[in-house]
């Protein structure tokens, strides 16, 4: 028995070394222990972007993390994202199939998991969906408008004490990801709605790209990952629910003559039987998922962000309200034609961004065919996970990246500045199909509330962190802040 463990033992080494003798012009990275690979590297850490960003200082911007029988090559740096993201979009720009993603939902839906063919359909379907329904447009805007004004009532009833306003800047960017899917808003005290702002976080909280059940089966079997899979189950069935409600109230009262809102728009185009394998039941929850988070969950923090660097940097947000008044005044509310003149605040929220780093990975790629990647080999079905916050912090393209200065986004004449390695909404193809939206959120919600308020910290002497807990997105840790009327 000792003599036959022995040598399946030996046997099995055997293939471990043939196989990195087959690999051996991989990306370096940390030697994998036999089996398991790096599955040590996996563990939970809410400041996990900065640990993999420390591998790329010993092993290079193009390293290899050995997970089971996947590889996983980490890009660190503007150059390498840039080179397999849009260089080589053609052979990076699909997705694995990956465990945790797909845990409630039919595999091969959606838009964030989905590649090939159905894919670009479905995204070419949705970023026209969102031009339809006013991403850009004045109707859009005084629905954005609608939120900042709850916003602000709710700023003002807090009465200069302090509070903390991440839930509430969710559930005003949730709303308007509701008026473009449904067609209508809700009260924030509605407890539908809270239901599912609180359900599309949890997903959020439960979809960390470097979740270690995603390569290693046995780990779906230990109580930390049957607890993942039944409260993502659980999630998910909740949403599927919530808008089952939702699609057979449209789909009762549809009207093809009358498109109302983006469910309209899919069950028009599921009954136009042009891609009826694409256009599915099982398609259209996902996709409103994805757009959900895409377009509520990143949009939120992002601005729960924008607040606490401004209560950090009082001296900027002096400055930024200063370019306000100079420009809007005090007596209207600020608009998207407003916004080509104002730099220094346009400054700012993009230094923001690349500070705060709502997304510090992108979600993961995967190899469609063996290629080259910085004289390197990485094979087909390799998973490519781009580090987005080393790009932010690459001091070949930013000087002093460490530090907050809206002036790197200026040019000398002080108009704004276009940065290449400035990629908050990843790059290539695959950029957040959020974009669009989010950008015009954050300037309205950010420009209003800067308008009405001075931002400060509730606490001087024990100023809230700028380090942010990691999961899908990177949030800021709970925080709360005071808002006084100017």
């Amino acid at each position: 028995m000792d003599t036959i463990l022995l040598s399946l033992v030996v046997g099995l080494l055997i293939l471990f070394c043939l196989y990195f003798r087959k690999n051996r012009n991989l990306p370096p990275g940390p030697y994998p222990i036999p089996f398991i690979g790096n599955l040590i590297l996996f563990k939970k850490d809410q400041r996990g972007y900065k640990a993999y960003t420390k591998l790329s200082e010993k092993y290079g911007n193009i390293y290899t993390l050995h997970c089971g029988s996947t590889l996983i090559i980490i890009l660190n740096g503007y150059d390498a994202i840039n080179e397999a993201f849009v260089k080589q979009a053609d052979v990076f720009t699909d997705r694995p199939q990956l465990f945790v993603p797909l845990i409630g939902v039919s595999k091969g839906t959606g838009l964030t998991y989905n590649s090939d063919r159905p894919w670009k359909i479905l995204r070419r379907f949705a970023l026209q969906a969102l031009r339809d329904f006013g991403v850009g447009k004045k109707s859009l805007e005084e629905k954005v408008q609608e939120e900042v004004n709850v916003v602000m009532e709710t700023l003002t009833n807090s009465k200069g004490q302090p509070i903390r306003v991440k839930p509430l800047l969710l559930s005003a960017a949730t709303n308007i990801i509701c008026n473009v899917m449904f067609g209508a808003r809700f009260q924030y005290t509605d407890d539908r709605f809270n239901e599912l702002t609180d359900v599309l976080e949890s997903i959020f909280r439960l979809n960390a790209p470097f979740a270690k059940e995603n390569f290693f089966p046995f780990t779906r079997n230990l109580s930390g990952g049957k607890e993942l899979i039944s409260k993502r189950s659980a999630a998910i069935e909740k949403v599927k629910k919530y808008l089952a409600v939702t699609i057979k109230e449209h789909e009762e009262s549809f009207d093809p003559d009358n498109i109302r809102d983006f469910i309209d728009l899919y069950i028009k185009a599921s009954r136009d039987q042009t891609d009826p394998e694409i256009f599915t039941e099982a398609n259209v929850y996902k996709v409103i998922v994805d757009l959900f988070l895409a377009g509520g969950e990143t949009t939120g923090t992002s601005l729960d962000w924008s607040l606490l660097y401004m209560i950090t940097y009082p001296e900027i947000q002096s400055k930024c309200q200063d370019e306000i008044d100079h420009v809007v005044g005090k007596n209207r509310p600020v608009g998207l034609e407003d916004k080509g003149k104002m730099p220094y605040l346009e400054a700012t929220l993009l230094e923001i961004q690349r500070m705060a780093n709502t997304l510090t990975f992108s979600l993961p790629h995967v190899a469609k065919k063996d290629t080259k990647l910085q004289g390197f080999d990485i094979p087909k079905d390799a998973i490519i996970i781009a580090n987005l916050y080393s790009a932010h912090i690459d001091e070949k393209y930013w000087k002093d990246p460490e530090k907050f200065i809206p002036e790197r986004f200026l040019n000398e004449d002080g108009s704004l500045r276009r940065r290449d390695a400035f990629i908050p909404f990843s790059a290539g193809p695959r950029f957040c199909i959020g974009e669009p939206l989010a950008r015009m959120e954050l300037f309205l919600f950010f420009t209003n509330l800067l308008q009405r308020f001075r931002f400060s910290m509730e606490d001087k002497e024990n100023p809230p962190s700028l380090d942010g807990v990691q999961a899908l997105t990177l949030t800021p840790l709970p925080y709360r802040l005071v808002a006084l009327s100017r």
